[in-house]
């Protein structure tokens, strides 16, 4: 059984491609032999990863190594699976630059989600180390089982259930390590939104937008302990109540000095009616350092939600929502109706709405299918599925933190691509947000999240 040290010096070591060896080793693999000029060509990735080696395991076992970005990583892989589709494939791919690995594994024949997981060789998280433990002891006689064992450790649904359990943790310590009177029922809230900010903040970083600091709550945390504690007063209502809710020209000079920092419009950064209730309640310096090193200190975290043919091994926004959702209380959620909607039932959705929409606006039904299937759409009928995505109307009148909304963003943005809009995404994903998106929720603080995800979005 491989310690999470072993792990991490494994992943720390694979800076080339020859000392990523010892990793496929600990995978069960042979060592990297050569891939031939021919073969690469023939599984189309030649060009994409260049130093190519493959490696033989048990039975349909095989890694593809060399050096490339994550996502031409991701891209070798499921070419490579979908030339050889008899063999259950990964791929142990280091960076040109040396700085980071990408462990990417294809669904059986590709057919199917892939999931990825980079990892930056001079920082190996936590969570990435304890991911690759658990790929090492997953490996057994069956090699069915052991490639299969293996897309679930790194999809979504292992890596979120872990991410939840320990926000849980930390919300509760949050809560019951709180000084000041104010009921269990308010400081719980308080726990969660403030721990629900500390996390959109993280995105926030992992963009460079905090001061061009990618570590900035880490670093400010821990000046603000070595200057005499008390974070809570000190660093964050600074941070959340004179910063990042006000306008840059309004800021004194207290909150100027944290940095060059965004100005969030949104209600997540002003205060509460239970925070204006219940002011003297203040949350542990320990209790904030288990949120901001202990928990995000040991996950990557990412600004972009999952694609659907591939999963991320990092927390995502979608994550900030399904966090709120998951972590209120029991009959509260009851009560008010608020339960995770899953993907499949959102694109289903999505897409019965959309097909309706087209149809009134008379695109042909073969253009409609191979246009919700992802194909571009002929030329004689672009301007009529212009013409439908401008004139669409979205609305959830129970929103939550906006898993449907943003979905239809990314779909509503893809078919103006797809219909020949030659703009950059992030201008067409603004104009269709600001003219087709529109959501209400009873409960403001899922509101508010949910336009922080489409912001990122």
């Amino acid at each position: 059984m491989s310690t999470l040290r072993d792990a991490a010096a494994l992943l720390a070591r694979a800076t080339t491609v020859a000392r990523s060896e010892p990793l496929v080793r600990a995978l069960g693999f042979a060592g990297w032999l050569p891939l031939p000029a021919d073969a690469r060509a023939a599984a189309g990735i030649d060009g994409v990863v260049t130093d190519t080696r493959i490696a033989v395991g048990p039975g349909q076992l095989r890694a593809l190594g060399g050096r490339a970005a994550p996502a031409d990583a991701l891209r070798a892989v499921m070419r490579i699976a979908t030339h050889a589709p008899d063999k259950l494939w990964i791929a142990c791919i280091v960076a040109p630059d040396g700085r980071g690995l990408a462990v990417a594994i294809a669904p059986p024949a590709g057919a199917g989600r892939a999931v990825l997981l980079p990892v930056d060789a001079a920082a190996v998280r936590g969570a990435e180390a304890e991911s690759v433990a658990r790929l090492i002891a997953a490996c057994g006689a069956v090699d069915e089982l052991t490639h299969r064992r293996w897309r679930e450790i790194l999809g979504r649904d292992a890596l979120t259930g872990r991410f939840y359990r320990e926000l849980e943790q930390a919300v509760t310590t949050l809560a019951d390590t709180a000084t000041g009177r104010a009921p269990e029922a308010a400081r719980r809230e308080m726990a969660l939104l403030c721990a629900s900010r500390l996390l959109f903040l993280a995105f926030l970083e992992a963009k460079g937008w905090l001061d061009g600091d990618r570590e900035f709550l880490r670093h400010r945390f821990d000046a603000r302990c070595a200057d005499g504690g008390a974070v809570h007063r000190r660093l964050l209502d600074p941070l959340f109540f004179g910063t990042l809710n006000a306008p840059v020209a309004r800021r004194a000079p207290a909150s100027r000095a944290l940095g060059r920092l965004p100005f969030l419009n949104g209600g997540l950064f002003a205060r509460t009616a239970a925070e204006r209730t219940h002011r003297s309640c203040t949350f542990a310096d320990d209790a904030i350092g288990g949120v901001i090193c202990a928990l995000l200190g040991r996950y990557r975290v990412t600004p972009r939600e999952s694609a659907d043919a591939w999963a991320d091994a990092a927390v995502d926004p979608e994550m900030l929502g399904r966090a709120f959702e998951s972590l209120m209380a029991r009959r509260e959620r009851r009560d008010h109706g608020v339960f995770y909607t899953p993907p499949a039932l959102i694109e289903r959705v999505t897409n019965a709405g959309l097909r309706e929409w087209l149809h009134t606006h008379g695109v042909p039904e073969s253009v409609r299918d191979d246009l919700l299937a992802g194909s571009p759409v002929p030329t004689p009928h672009r301007a009529a599925v212009l013409r439908a995505v401008a004139t669409v109307r979205v609305i959830d009148p129970a929103c939550g933190s906006g898993a449907f909304l943003v979905h239809a963003l990314h779909r509503l943005a893809a078919m103006r691509s797809l219909a020949g809009d030659q703009r950059s995404v992030d201008v067409i994903r603004r104009e269709v947000l600001v003219r087709s998106i529109f959501g209400v929720d009873a409960n403001p603080t899922a509101a508010w999240i949910c336009e922080l995800r489409l912001w990122l979005a």
